[in-house]
């Protein structure tokens, strides 16, 4: 909102007077909000971008994206709803959490417990804190029935819709759908709007309308024959969080999770002292998802004879588990996940990826990692259409520490499979020969590639791995990579 309609303290004590005078301007404010009118300004002809999403460009105010296009009245504002809401904490006493995009995020306790929503204060609200049905309070008329709910004046989609609520607090009436907290998916402050209308008869919830999207709030007010003489309003501001981005990418509507991974990861790499290779800020854009499957196996490790089950499993932002290093034999599946999920690649754009074990240059200056995977040339980013430099070569993580990565990038010319493999060192060990010293800073930079996308790759050490290093890569003897497994261990005498 701008600073000309704030009023932080007109409904911090009272709800009346000069709130709801404060609260009928902002309702007509065709400035107040980001689909107003510097819309115009910042979104002009021609211009594509997710921020610009705006399907009615002419719906300037609060009100007519509830009341309609060339509603201009608000006197039916009659007053202003309590609106407050409570967090929950763990039980355990610990910070607050949740599973973001490829990661557990923290977040610690920033304001009260319970908290007021003021619909002018200057107070942006992230969706993480606002995930719990609030409770909602309103000056009521004796025995009235009344409608609430919860709506998102952008894609006009439903967050909430009760009816038949009697009194004047959202209790034992019917749902007919459940509060689903706000899910701002943009870099930009969203209001989203809390509706009291009074029902002029009760409803049979059978005959209500149950979609979500698109909702227009004033056909709704005309099919259940709500009265708007006097109806109630707050406003939530809210901003995104990475909550939001993990939630919206699940119901596959955008897929913001690469913002929040490179915001992760550059502060991941920072604080092991950099990586040459890889630029210190990382803005990304799309996801790197990676599937691995292979039939069932049998094989004989330090002595011991172990059956595995088939393996599919997908690491992309719901999976944050280890994989063994056996679950990583065959090359993998990777598709990739650009923002508006259902968008294909260019198909005359080429692409690269790269599978790296970037641990040897962690911390260091000189570029040093192992080639594990590299797929050149790819056109539409369908990467079985490619030109294989590197085949698949399993990690051999010989600790849980090693920084495999998938590291997708956009190219602007062809590269051909000879010269991408001069970036190679010399004197590569016979398990890694023509994969070790691998320059991957120098291949970006010379082939002026850009980076899209990163998945980074968790390897914990396994029995196939003990068995691959002594009896495939030759890294080890048997008796070196055995070494404490009971089942190979000497005998101790019995006499």
């Amino acid at each position: 909102m701008p600073a000309d309609v704030h009023a932080q303290n007109a409904c911090i004590d009272s709800l009346d007077g000069p709130c709801l005078a404060k609260m009928r301007s902002l309702y007509t404010n065709t400035s107040a909000f980001w689909f107003g009118t510097r819309y115009a300004t910042d979104c002009p002809p021609g211009k594509v971008s997710p921020l610009c999403r705006n399907t009615t460009p002419s719906l300037k105010s609060l009100l007519s994206r509830i009341m309609g296009e060339g509603a201009t009245d608000s006197s039916g504002l009659g007053f202003v709803p309590n609106v407050t809401y409570h967090i929950t904490l763990p039980t355990d006493g610990s910070d607050r959490k949740y599973n973001g995009c490829g990661r557990i995020v923290q977040v610690p306790l920033t304001r009260p417990q319970d908290f007021v929503i003021d619909p002018l204060a200057n107070s942006i609200y992230p969706p993480y804190d606002l995930r719990e049905e609030p409770e909602v309070t309103w000056p009521a008329e004796e025995n009235a029935l009344y409608t609430v709910m919860m709506f998102d004046p952008n894609p006009f989609y439903m967050h909430a819709l009760y009816v038949n609520v009697p009194g004047g607090r959202l209790q034992n009436g019917d749902t007919i759908l459940p509060y689903s907290g706000p899910g701002n998916p943009l870099d930009r402050n969203n209001p989203y709007v809390w509706l009291v209308f009074k029902q002029k008869r009760s409803l049979d919830p059978s005959q209500v309308p149950n979609s979500r999207r698109p909702v227009h709030v004033q056909d709704l007010v005309s099919q259940l024959a709500l009265s708007t003489r006097s109806y109630g309003i707050s406003v939530i501001l809210t901003s995104t969080d990475e909550y939001t981005a993990a939630f919206i990418r699940s119901v596959n509507f955008l897929n913001r999770c690469p913002v929040y991974y490179g915001q992760w990861f550059s502060s991941y790499i920072q604080k092991k002292s950099g990586l040459p290779s890889l630029p210190e800020r990382l803005d990304l854009s799309v996801s790197v998802d990676v599937t691995f499957t292979a039939p069932s196996i049998t094989y004989k490790s330090c002595g011991m004879l172990y059956d595995r089950s088939p393996v599919n499993v997908t690491v992309d932002y719901r999976n944050m588990d280890l994989l063994r290093s056996v679950e990583t034999r065959i090359s993998p599946q990777v598709k990739f996940v650009p923002l508006d999920i259902g968008d294909k690649f260019p198909s005359d754009k080429q692409y690269t990826l790269m599978m790296l074990d970037l641990t040897p240059e962690l911390g260091k200056t000189n570029q040093n990692s192992i080639i594990h995977w590299m797929v050149v040339n790819i056109p539409g980013a369908d990467i079985t259409s490619g030109d294989e430099v590197y085949d698949w070569q399993m990690p051999m993580a010989s600790s849980l520490n090693h920084l495999y990565l998938f590291a997708f990038f956009e190219q602007e010319e062809h590269i051909s499979n000879a010269s991408a493999r001069t970036y190679i060192g010399s004197n590569c060990p016979s398990f890694i020969e023509s994969r070790c010293s691998f320059r991957a800073g120098d291949f970006i930079r010379d082939n002026n590639l850009t980076l899209l996308g990163l998945r980074h790759l968790r390897v914990m050490p396994d029995t196939y791995q003990q068995y691959m290093s002594y009896a495939v890569a030759k890294i080890s003897t048997m008796e070196e990579a055995c070494w404490g497994r009971t089942e190979t261990a000497e005998k101790c005498p019995t006499a």
